[in-house]
C-alpha cells in the first residue's frame, strides 16, 4: 500500500534555488569588485569627463572644476562617481555579513571585513587638506585591516572544504593558489600604506590607483576561484542535503585562530 503522507525530505527545486542563492552570492562579491575599478574610471570619463584619479577612494570626492561660482559637485565630498564608490562598496560589506561560510571563523572573519568596507565608505579620505592632511585615518587603516581580514579567510579557511575535493591534485591546486590569494592580499594594503605615508609614486601620479585595482581584483579573484572549488565539491549540496557536520573545535584562542584544519567533513 502506498504512504499518503507527504515526503520530509525538500523538493528538489526548493534544495536547488537554496544552492543557488548561495552560489550567486559568492559569484556577485567578485563580480562587483571587478566592475567597481571599472565603473569608477570608465563612466567617470564617458559620462562626466572625470579624468583618472590618483586613487580609487579619491572618486568618492573627484568632479570637473567648471569655473564658476560651487555649484553642487564643486565641493569635497560630493564627487560626481561618489554615489557608485559608496553604494558598490555598501553591496560587497553587506554581502560579506550576510555570507555565512562554513565555519564559525570564518563567518567572524567575514562579518569584521564587511563592516570595515561599509567603515571604508563612510568614512572618506581627507580631500582639501593638501599637505597637512593627517597620514593616519579612519578611512586608511579600515581598508588596510579589511584586506588583513580577507587575507586571514584565504589563508587559515579557504581550505574548510577541500577534503570534500576527491581529486588530491585540485585540492593542491586550490590550496596553493588560496595561500598565495591571501599574502597577496596582506602585501597590497601595507604596500599602499608606506607609499601614501611616504609619498612615494614610483608609477607616477596614479600609482596608488593601480595598486589598489591590483589588490581589488586579487580579492574578486579569492571568490570567484572559490565559488568554482564549491561547485566541484559539491560542498553546496552536500551541506543542504545534511551530508556534513562540524570538526571538533581546538582549546584555546589563539591556536583556534591560527588553526588551519578543516572546520567541516563529511558524516
Amino acid at each position: 500500500m502506498t504512504s499518503t503522507h507527504p515526503s520530509p525530505t525538500l523538493p528538489p527545486s526548493i534544495e536547488e534555488h537554496i544552492i543557488k542563492t548561495y552560489g550567486a552570492l559568492r559569484r556577485g562579491i567578485g563580480i562587483l569588485a571587478i566592475v567597481l575599478p571599472v565603473l569608477l574610471a570608465v563612466w567617470g570619463v564617458l559620462k562626466y569627463g572625470l579624468p583618472l584619479q590618483d586613487s580609487i577612494s579619491a572618486y568618492y570626492h573627484a568632479f570637473v572644476p567648471t569655473g564658476q561660482p560651487p555649484g553642487l559637485f564643486d565641493v569635497a565630498g560630493n564627487g560626481v562617481m561618489r554615489n557608485w564608490f559608496v553604494g558598490i562598496l555598501w553591496a560587497i560589506g553587506v554581502f560579506l555579513v550576510l555570507y555565512r561560510g562554513y565555519g564559525r571563523r570564518e563567518n567572524i572573519a567575514l562579518n569584521i571585513a564587511g563592516v570595515l568596507l561599509i567603515a571604508v565608505a563612510m568614512f572618506p579620505m581627507d580631500w582639501t587638506c593638501g599637505a597637512t592632511c593627517p597620514k593616519v585615518s579612519i578611512h586608511g587603516i579600515a581598508a588596510i585591516l579589511f584586506f588583513l581580514a580577507i587575507g586571514y579567510v584565504c589563508i587559515f579557511r579557504s581550505g574548510d572544504t577541500l577534503p570534500l575535493l576527491d581529486n588530491p591534485d585540485a585540492r593542491a591546486f586550490y590550496k596553493r593558489w588560496y595561500r598565495t590569494i591571501g599574502l597577496v592580499m596582506w602585501v597590497f594594503p601595507l604596500v599602499v600604506a608606506v607609499l601614501e605615508f611616504f609619498q612615494l609614486r614610483p608609477f607616477g601620479t596614479r600609482t596608488v590607483f593601480f595598486i589598489e585595482v591590483a589588490g581589488i581584483w586579487t580579492f574578486a579573484a579569492y571568490w570567484l576561484l572559490k565559488s568554482r572549488e564549491i561547485d566541484r565539491n559539491k560542498a553546496d549540496v552536500k551541506a543542504v542535503n545534511g551530508e556534513l557536520e562540524r570538526t571538533p573545535r581546538k582549546p584555546g584562542v589563539v591556536p583556534y585562530l591560527l588553526d588551519t584544519t578543516p572546520s567541516v567533513e563529511e558524516k
